[in-house]
């Protein structure tokens, strides 16, 4: 890797040029820059704070508080493009330059933290904020501000606060080793097909990417299943061949818990043990309380009881659902008892001999760029945004697209989708804030991207998307509006700032506009012949997701969701295998043997990071809330179009980010607290608790 030159390292430090208050300057940035740009924006930041806690004039919320917050600005550019490329473009150098760079945070935050001439000083403003006179928004920042110092161990013994920093700097590099391990087996594996009649049943598109998979790999006149959900998940919908379905399935759902060099189990187990060390050093008995201490849920008990409550009435449908699957293959002769590689393949089947609905002909009518026009229009029927195409805006790849996000004329941010999978990229979908809004010394324009793994077409075909993608893309795209609409003043109180079990309300809310039928007959149109969707496969949508629900209340959600609880509750500093515990609390749910996990530990991402750690349960918990806002919109004379509830839910959720308490935003919004009962009533199982 060649070493920068000054100028490459000064522009990524630079304040960004151009409209909206800056663009991010991807086109200038490479492993090497990025690397040493990093390492000195921490040692300003850390300076620049350390001139804070030393200030000899006495504390006010401007000089310390507000000057904190003003603070490390050169760092927060810099790791927006870090995050980007090591998601996106994680090359071999970039996959060390991560690995190398992901110490440093955790310890410029703990160095932070655990000086106490600065908690001094914030303590202080925080003690005398009443007399102070000092805003509501003030006062919640600075609250928020020394209660992030005192759970990053301000105030404790200094061997305590030295072991602290150990941790974090340890678990940030596994964590990183965890990830880039997924991204690289997912670029390695692959099932190959030498015989073209193992593709039987295969769509003409999935056919045309497992020959394209092939050739990269030097295999051309083959054909190789990647290890993507895309390819695995068409290849279980389709394929008859049940002795392939199991080879494509085991790749899929043991990756990261492979022998060799890619193996995630022992990352895992001591990441698992060193969170537990850190909540015992922080007062807590597990990292599972030390987890949900700053969130709605407040206590891993509560949330434990939401999803014991919840499986039995999702257990039961779930059973009743295999027995059909079941039956249908006995009636084809089948002599085996479902198992996971199965579910699929015959859930397709039911749909289509239940509900008419053919997963392929429905992708006839859902092409990306009519998907993301019906995203924009329901935006602006309800918030009144605009998006305007900017062609000049910098990307990291050609594939990637800028949009500018306006209201009345006036830009209030610009959002990049880049949603085609390609080498390197993280799997999934996600959204990711690359600048906060703010308007404390001068107004500043958000920034976001929605990211996807959607598989990428042949040359000059369109991109066609499954109903799911069409659907993670609205609920990214949810996550989006929340970031963009943020009116807090201060980034620490942005959308992304609120508590980690209320953040997924926005995106699973936005799920429910895709299903309108007004919204499918104006933009879910066939791709070749412009004939909108039939009635008849809309109701089929209707019909097979009322039978299959949303995806927080299936078995195959919650029984990871309930195992990562459990495992952080065992998170208290001793050797845990979470491999192991996983199979047991299997084995208590009593798990379906055709269940199919979407997150198995060696691979669950959302476990393994510090913000869903203990927190897969978020989903759920975020979903009832979702349920009962979209029961206030249903019941209002314009139904989920009612502008004046879209306005009261922009005012007093979307837009005040974490100014105010998740609560209080929901009580603003709905008058009271979430009625518990309205994601089972939503799918007729409130009957069943």
């Amino acid at each position: 890797m060649n070493q920068p030159s000054r100028a490459e390292v000064e522009t990524l430090l630079a304040p960004w040029e151009g409209p909206y208050g800056g663009l991010p300057p991807f086109d200038k940035a490479t492993p090497a820059a990025i690397e040493r740009a990093y390492e000195i924006a921490v040692a300003r930041k850390r300076a620049s704070v350390r001139a804070i806690a030393t200030n000899p004039e006495p504390p006010t919320f401007e000089n310390t508080v507000e000057t904190l917050e003003d603070s490390g600005r050169q760092l927060r550019r810099v790791d927006c493009l870090l995050r980007v490329f090591s998601a996106t473009m994680s090359t071999d150098d970039m996959r060390e330059v991560e690995k190398r760079l992901a110490p440093l945070a955790p310890a410029l935050e703990d160095d932070i933290a655990h000086d106490d001439a600065l908690f001094a000083r914030i303590d202080a403003v925080h003690r005398t904020r009443d007399a102070a006179e000092l805003t509501a928004e003030q006062q919640r920042l600075t609250s928020v501000v020394r209660d992030r110092l005192l759970r990053r161990g301000a105030c404790l013994p200094v061997a305590a606060r030295r072991r602290l920093t150990e941790i974090n700097r340890r678990i940030a590099t596994l964590f990183a080793t965890f990830n880039q391990n997924l991204i690289a087996e997912q670029d390695e594996q692959v099932v190959l097909l030498d015989d073209a009649g193992e593709l039987a049943g295969l769509p003409s598109d999935c056919r045309a990417a497992a020959a394209a998979a092939a050739e990269a790999r030097g295999r051309p006149g083959t054909w190789a299943i990647a290890n993507t959900r895309p390819a695995v998940w068409a290849f279980l919908t389709h394929s008859p061949h049940r002795r392939l379905r199991e080879r494509v399935w085991r790749m899929w759902s043991s990756r990261g818990g492979n022998p060799g060099e890619r193996d995630n189990r022992q990352v895992i187990a001591e990441i698992v043990r060193l969170r537990g060390e850190k909540a015992r050093l922080l007062g807590f008995p597990t990292y599972a309380h030390y987890a949900t201490a700053d969130r709605m849920v407040r206590t891993p008990d509560t949330a434990l009881d939401l999803m014991m409550r919840v499986w039995k009435p999702v257990l039961a449908a779930t059973l009743a659902q295999i027995a059909e699957l079941q039956a249908l293959a006995d009636a084809e002769g089948a002599d085996f008892q479902l198992a996971p590689w199965d579910r699929l393949y015959y859930a397709e089947k039911l749909r289509r001999s239940r509900f008419g609905l053919d997963a392929e002909a429905l992708k006839e009518y859902l092409e990306l760029e009519a998907v993301l026009a019906a995203m924009f229009w329901a935006a602006e029927r309800l918030y009144g945004l605009a998006f305007t195409h900017l062609t000049d805006a910098t990307v990291w790849h050609a594939d990637v697209r800028a949009y500018e996000v306006s209201r009345a004329g006036e830009p209030v941010g610009v959002v990049w989708f880049d949603l085609l999978h390609r080498r390197g990229k993280m799997r999934g979908s996600w959204q990711q804030v690359l600048r906060s809004a703010e308007r404390f010394r001068g107004r500043v324009l958000p920034l976001s991207a929605v990211f996807s793994g959607v598989p990428r077409p042949a040359p000059g075909e369109p991109v066609l998307l499954p109903w799911e993608y069409a659907n993670v893309l609205f609920h990214e795209f949810g996550h989006a509006l929340h970031m963009l609409s943020c009116a807090a003043a201060h980034p620490s109180l942005d959308s992304q700032a609120v508590e980690w079990d209320f953040i997924e309300l926005p995106s699973l809310l936005n799920e429910r506009w895709l299903l309108d039928r007004e919204l499918l007959r104006r933009f879910a149109r066939h791709h070749r012949t412009g004939e909108p969707m039939p009635e008849e496969l809309i109701d089929g949508i209707e019909q097979a997701i009322r039978c299959d629900r949303t995806t927080t209340l299936t078995v195959d959600m919650l029984a990871p969701a309930i195992a990562d609880m459990r495992l952080h509750l065992l998170a208290d500093g001793r050797d845990v295998d979470p491999v192991a515990l996983e199979a047991e609390v299997l084995r208590e749910l009593e798990m379906p043997e055709a269940g199919d996990l979407i997150l198995r530990m060696p691979h669950a991402f959302h476990t393994f990071s510090n913000e869903y750690a203990a927190g897969v349960y978020s989903y759920l918990w975020a979903d009832v809330m979702a349920a009962d806002v979209a029961d206030a919109f249903l019941e209002s004379p314009g139904g989920l179009w009612d502008r004046q509830v879209a306005d009261r839910y922009l005012r007093t959720i979307l837009s005040v980010g974490a100014s105010v308490p998740a609560e209080e935003a929901f009580r603003d919004f709905r008058g009271r607290d979430p009625d518990p009962r309205a994601l089972l009533r939503r799918f007729g199982l409130d009957a069943a608790r």
